[in-house]
């Protein structure tokens, strides 16, 4: 009986956490129309590193590599001109020390602590059943 209910408190536990996982997704799909010109879509799909192969938010529906029908040569010159103000900030950002970090928070301190109750809950069921035998 203290197995079952001891199971369903962890599938509980494990739900609510999944559901917290799931609600904290903030992804926020992009669509063409949305940018003002092909400048902004280049950006939005150079910054973010997508290509034929990473295209969340579908937006290269034909899979050539390039976003919302921007040709292979304004994307070229689009990524010339990044390489080279790249390689500007890189020589900046290596003088710069202390920067702040970038925000990578997410919800793990709150599956920790389910992991660090369940463990506690085992635990204490451990502890309970060897005074029991002893």
């Amino acid at each position: 009986m203290k197995k079952g209910i001891f199971g369903i408190l962890s599938g509980t536990l494990l739900f609510i956490g999944t559901t917290f996982s799931v609600a904290a997704d903030n992804h926020v799909d992009r669509d063409c129309g949305e940018f003002a010109n092909h400048e902004e879509v280049m950006a939005f799909w150079y910054e973010n590193g997508y290509n034929a192969d990473n295209d969340p938010h579908d937006l290269d529906r034909d899979n050539d590599g390039l976003a919302c029908e921007v040709s292979q040569s304004e994307y070229d010159n689009y990524v010339a001109s990044q390489e080279n103000d790249d390689s500007e900030e890189a020589v900046e950002e290596n003088e710069e020390e202390g920067a702040a970090l970038p925000d990578t928070a997410s919800n793990g301190p709150l599956m920790m602590l389910f992991g660090a109750g369940i463990a506690g809950a085992g635990s204490l069921l451990l502890f309970r059943r060897k005074n029991r035998m002893a």
